[in-house]
């Protein structure tokens, strides 16, 4: 299963992300803008002189980050489960939860109706093949 660290944008609710992106997109905007204006008997070198196209490389060069990330983020939920508009930090939170409690019971050996528990007792040379091969008929 993947995990990503799930701070800040990436539990957050649709709206959230959204206000965000559109803080970020007008920050970065600006920026831009006001290089590009700095300067005005210049041309840059990337424009091409149309106001139209210009506009449209500037927009999706500001604007990619923020789909990508927010790309990130729905492949993310789609593969744990969850939902993509709401907050997800309590189902986060209980997932790790489960996790953490699986992993106590497999490291304090108290699931021995397992096959996987028995096996490793043998690989590790703690039980003997005959005793492995006999608690396996049983569980089995």
């Amino acid at each position: 299963m993947t995990h990503y660290n799930h701070n800040g944008l990436f539990a957050a609710s649709f709206f959230i992300r959204i206000i965000a992106y559109i803080f970020g997109f007008l920050f970065f905007y600006l920026i831009i803008v006001g290089a590009l204006i700095m300067n005005p008997q210049n041309q840059p070198p990337f424009s091409s002189g149309s106001a139209l196209i210009d506009g449209s490389l500037l927009i999706l060069t500001v604007a990619s980050p923020f789909i990508f990330t927010e790309y990130r983020i729905r492949k993310n939920r789609r593969k744990l489960g969850l939902p993509i508009y709401k907050n997800v930090m309590g189902d986060l939170l209980y997932m790790e939860a489960q996790k953490n409690s699986g992993l106590e019971n497999k490291s304090y050996g108290s699931n021995k109706h397992d096959l996987n528990y028995w096996y490793e007792l043998k690989e590790k040379g703690a039980i003997t093949q005959e005793e492995y091969e006999s608690k396996k008929k049983e569980l089995l």
